[in-house]
């Protein structure tokens, strides 16, 4: 009995490159990381909102005199201050305690309704979620020089680069498919969870122009993540391991802004021009660029800005994120080009 004949495929560049990304998709899928870390998304984006709605129990059962502004008699110099019923204020009428607390619980259930709930479940993306997405992706970048597998892998007729751009463009769409499970997970616990408010959603917000720079503001945040992504496949490709990516990349986000505080801080207390230097530094670092980027949509989106560096135009931002795309993704294919894995 004859073998069954080999299906080879097509053998042209873009189809081999999407072969290629389907190996590393399934890679990924088979691994229990990935489940484990899935998992912890799912997690930690509905336990956002069940936090928030627990707050907002609180407030809505918290007894009527926390809502009672306290204040103190005055009393005229060289005088003893009033004692007994007059030294307090007077009781505000149930009225005006109800619409406190109505403004209280307003202020503390908005996260749960739209629009406040897209910006907080894409900022708590951005926190939790890129730790998650570094520790993913580095088991792209490191894992064939783990494993040993390497030599083999480049041995199969698909060249180094189409590996590599295999290896981004699964890094994307795995970032891309958990920012928006992230978000509509937890822009859906909050509708859930919102009746617990007395509140209703209202739609005012919603119009054509607001859906388009709310999926900017998603995109933006894919970005961010595929940028921590692309510095784990630079480090895991550099350091031949996977704990070189996840090690290089976390240490890179968790650093840079603590020194952009410490040279801030130094900044204000040296004067002159190597003051203003230092204090400019912090305005070409990976993170508050993005914060840039999203806070000029958080104007159309939330009706202000939702981050601290409004000095840094879009332009800026954009310019400097892609020089550092360039610079990680170009060093990494240089160093997958010339790196001899014979051993």
């Amino acid at each position: 009995m004859s073998a069954p004949s080999i299906v080879m495929g097509r053998q042209d560049y873009p189809s081999v490159v999407l072969r290629l990304v389907g190996m590393e998709l399934y890679k990924l899928r088979r691994r229990t990381l990935s489940r484990v870390v899935g998992s912890i998304a799912v997690t930690l984006a509905i336990l956002l909102f069940l936090l928030i709605s627990v707050a907002t129990i609180f407030t809505s059962n918290a007894p009527a005199s926390s809502f009672i502004q306290t204040c103190q008699s005055q009393t005229a110099p060289g005088s003893q201050p009033a004692s007994g019923p007059a030294a307090n204020c007077a009781t505000p009428p149930p009225a005006v305690v109800a619409q406190d607390r109505h403004a209280a619980l307003q202020e503390t259930s908005a996260p749960l309704r739209l629009p406040d709930s897209l910006n907080v479940a894409v900022q708590f993306a951005l926190i939790a979620g890129t730790i998650l997405i570094i520790i993913l992706v580095g088991t792209i970048a490191g894992g064939e020089y783990s494993i040993g597998t390497v030599r083999l892998m480049y041995t199969r007729g698909p060249t180094r680069t189409q590996f590599l751009i295999a290896r981004l463009l699964a890094a994307f769409i795995i970032i891309a498919l958990g920012m928006l499970l992230m978000t509509i997970l937890g822009i859906l616990s909050g509708q859930l969870l919102n009746p617990l408010s007395g509140i209703t959603q209202n739609g005012d917000f919603w119009s054509t122009g607001w859906a388009g720079h709310a999926l900017l503001y998603l995109f933006i945040g894919m970005i961010n993540w595929f940028m921590y992504a692309a510095i784990a496949i630079f480090f895991g490709t550099l350091g031949r391991s996977t704990a070189a990516g996840i090690v290089g990349a976390l240490t890179w986000f968790f650093v840079e802004p603590v020194l952009g505080s410490l040279l801030g801080f130094l900044g204000g207390f040296t004067p002159g021009p190597f003051g203003d230097f230092l204090k400019a530094i912090p305005d070409y670092f990976i993170g508050n660029n993005f914060s840039a980027l999203l806070s000029d949509q958080g104007q159309y989106l939330f009706g202000g800005s939702t981050t601290s560096t409004p000095a840094i135009s879009v332009m800026h931002a954009v310019l400097v994120l892609l020089v550092y795309f360039a610079f990680f993704i170009g060093l990494t294919w240089w160093i997958n080009e010339r790196r001899d894995v014979t051993n």
